[in-house]
């Protein structure tokens, strides 16, 4: 299931609306996915809270939704969360994922992907983009920030994993 249906069925469940009564100053910021890990309908989607600089994040797995405690956000300081502007979303998921690997087999063809990390968010200057992160067979990761209007990868990043490792 594509992301807007999985968003709609979180907004027809009765403890989302629930919660949302409670949580006025939230908007939808991101949606993520790991496809080897996580079936077909299953989507983590995070509300932030602008008010505390929290997330509350609902697990959408098959026919259940749980709603993870409110947590600490994970970004710079300084950094805003935008909401998501679904109007502006018309590249589904599996057209980003078939894109992204596009760009993979075309640019960097030796790179072969065991593991890809999706998030649909709103970046400050680049807009709504489906953030794509490959974890590859010889220790790369490759970013790739995919516009979700229009399909066009508008950053990629090639680097080690081993470059992230503290010195």
């Amino acid at each position: 299931m594509d992301l807007k249906p999985s968003l709609e069925k979180l907004q027809k469940d009765d403890d989302f609306r629930k919660w949302k009564k409670k949580a006025k100053n939230t908007y939808f910021s991101y949606a993520f996915k790991i496809p080897q890990e996580m079936g077909m309908n299953d989507w983590q989607l995070g509300f932030y809270d602008s008010k505390k600089d929290k997330i509350t994040t609902f697990v959408i797995t098959g026919d259940n939704i749980k709603i993870r405690p409110e947590e600490e956000i994970f970004k710079k300081e300084e950094a805003k969360v935008n909401e998501i502007n679904l109007g502006k979303v018309r590249l589904t998921f599996d057209n980003a994922i078939a894109k992204a690997a596009e760009f993979q087999g075309k640019k960097y063809p030796k790179d072969r992907t065991m593991k890809t990390i999706a998030i649909l968010q709103n970046i400050e200057n680049l807009g709504n983009v489906w953030n794509i992160t490959y974890i590859t067979e010889s220790f790369n990761t490759l970013n790739m920030k995919i516009d979700a209007s229009n399909g066009k990868v508008i950053e990629h990043n090639l680097s080690s994993i081993l470059s992230f490792r503290k010195k």
